[in-house]
């Protein structure tokens, strides 16, 4: 899911909180696929840490991709969406086709769109035959196009904060050491989502979201860290642009406390709201949250592996 935030400076060092907090509380999934390694647990109780907040801007990373033999292009890497998206700008220039109407679930609403046919999409060595991909204005998009779960499901992604390189190669497990947390969850709609993470003791639902500068909490959630829920008139907010065009204002809350796994996190700002997203995946009533750049860039190290429905996250 791609927004583009107004908000300058947002979540910041929640990043490394949430990842760590949220390996912690992880349990494995509902039959999980075979031949995967069990979580990392650590021994015994492990204390419970305060760091102090930071204001980072987000970093967003893209893979170098060939289209129908042309190219690089750069493409964002987005794991919330369902769906590969290319710029209408580029498509117009590589005069590609026009495909089918199709919809466009995004975090604004159900959007009808154009397609074009991508006779090739090559990333490495893999190529991904005969894509329809929604042409979307690369002003919204923020890049030459979006690679969708549907490009990704079978790779395994590297984002590099620390060298800020990405990288993919066929899925695989992941080497770990004493720095790195394995955290395993489940499939919907093809997006990964983290189960078992608790704030308050309450289980919150979170949903990993690359293609998203922000970390959007539910009405849920928002009512489990706050005791309300969303003011009518909120006192403090920031506007998004979604991929399709769609401008939304969410609202934004000065959590005072929030204890994710072992790790308490204080004076944290969030985004919040019900976007079609939640909805999307049954998430309206379950506190949930979509883990975006802010949060995952902060880390030195994550990786996501859509087939093994699993992501690890390397702290130092």
């Amino acid at each position: 899911m791609r927004l583009g935030s107004a908000w300058p400076g947002v979540v910041g060092a929640v990043a490394a909180l949430m990842a760590f907090g949220l390996a912690r509380a992880s349990a494995p999934p509902e039959a999980p696929p075979p031949a995967v390694a069990p979580p990392a647990t650590p021994e015994g109780d492990a204390p419970s840490e305060t760091l102090p907040l930071a204001q980072d801007p987000s970093t967003r990373l893209t893979l170098a991709v060939m289209v129908d033999g042309k190219g690089p292009y750069a493409f964002l890497v987005d794991t919330g969406s369902d769906r590969t998206s290319i710029s209408r700008e580029l498509a117009a220039i590589l005069a590609l086709p026009p495909g089918p109407k199709v919809i466009i679930h995004g975090s604004g609403g159900a959007d009808p769109a154009s397609t074009v046919v991508i006779d090739s999409l090559t990333i490495g060595n893999r190529t991904i035959r005969h894509i329809e991909a929604p042409a979307l204005a690369a002003k919204n998009l923020g890049a030459d196009g979006m690679l969708g779960v549907d490009v990704l499901r079978d790779m395994h992604l590297v984002m590099d904060f620390k060298a800020l390189r990405l990288s993919s190669s066929q899925s695989r497990a992941e080497p770990i050491d004493e720095h790195t947390i394995v955290v395993r969850g489940k499939s919907r709609y093809g997006q990964l989502i983290l189960a078992n993470s608790k704030v308050h003791g309450v289980p919150v639902l979170v949903v990993l979201d690359s293609g998203s500068d922000l970390s959007i909490g539910n009405p849920a959630l928002l009512k489990l860290l706050t005791g309300r829920q969303p003011a009518a008139v909120p006192q403090r907010t920031t506007r998004i642009v979604t991929a399709t065009g769609r401008h939304l204002t969410l609202e934004l809350d000065q959590i005072a406390e929030a204890e994710v796994g072992g790790v308490t996190i204080r004076n944290m700002p969030l985004a919040f709201a019900q976007l079609h997203t939640f909805d999307r995946f049954g998430l309206t009533r379950q506190p949930a949250l979509l883990l975006g750049m802010d949060v995952l860039g902060l880390c030195q190290k994550v990786t996501v592996d859509l087939r093994r429905r699993e992501a690890t996250f390397t702290l130092n």
